[in-house]
């Protein structure tokens, strides 16, 4: 009889938990899954000195290097990437000032998009930092889809004859993504 009584008891309260659990359960919240990760990665790093650059023209001295990463033109990139931001941040030792290009192009060599930063003239006892953040949002963040590399150029505007010092860049990116279920 106690034993009757025992699973009576426990198949109520077996019954009762399920009952419980089920009932104000809604499977259909699973269609609003959002999730929103970041990723930050370092982006470009350099250290040039006067012997790195090569001749262009009169007075005009560039350093040129191309970098791929196919990643950013990925099915899953181009449906989820709501943001890029993109910092750099350049120390300079030399007397003169330098500019430096990134241009984000696809396969073809055409140009999607496209960053400027002038670097400001330092030397060697004072090295100066130029800052620059580009942040790529939604209205054009199309455009950075459509690259698989970066083709970056560093121009000085005068000659490096007899001049000591190093440009050294260390930049870094983070991509925000949104993924709906």
């Amino acid at each position: 009889m106690k034993k009757k009584i025992h699973l009576f008891l426990l198949f109520t309260a077996l019954i009762s938990l399920l009952m419980a659990c089920v009932k104000d359960t809604d499977f259909n919240q699973t269609d609003d899954i959002l999730i929103t990760p970041t990723v930050a990665l370092d982006f470009l790093l350099f250290n040039l000195s006067s012997e790195s650059f090569s001749e262009i023209g009169v007075a005009n001295l560039v350093v040129s290097d191309t970098t791929f990463f196919k990643f950013l033109n990925e099915d899953f990139t181009v449906d989820n990437l709501i943001k890029a931001d993109f910092y750099f941040k350049n120390t300079n030792s030399f007397p003169i000032q330098f500019s430096t290009q990134y241009q984000f192009l696809d396969e073809n060599n055409e140009l999607h998009y496209e960053i400027i930063i002038p670097v400001n003239s330092g030397s060697l006892s004072n090295p100066v930092i130029t800052e620059h953040i580009e942040i790529i949002e939604e209205g054009t963040i199309v455009n950075l889809t459509m690259a698989d590399k970066v083709v970056v150029n560093v121009t000085a505007a005068s000659p490096l004859d007899n001049l000591d010092g190093i440009l050294n860049l260390q930049s870094k990116t983070t991509y925000y993504l949104r993924i709906e279920q």
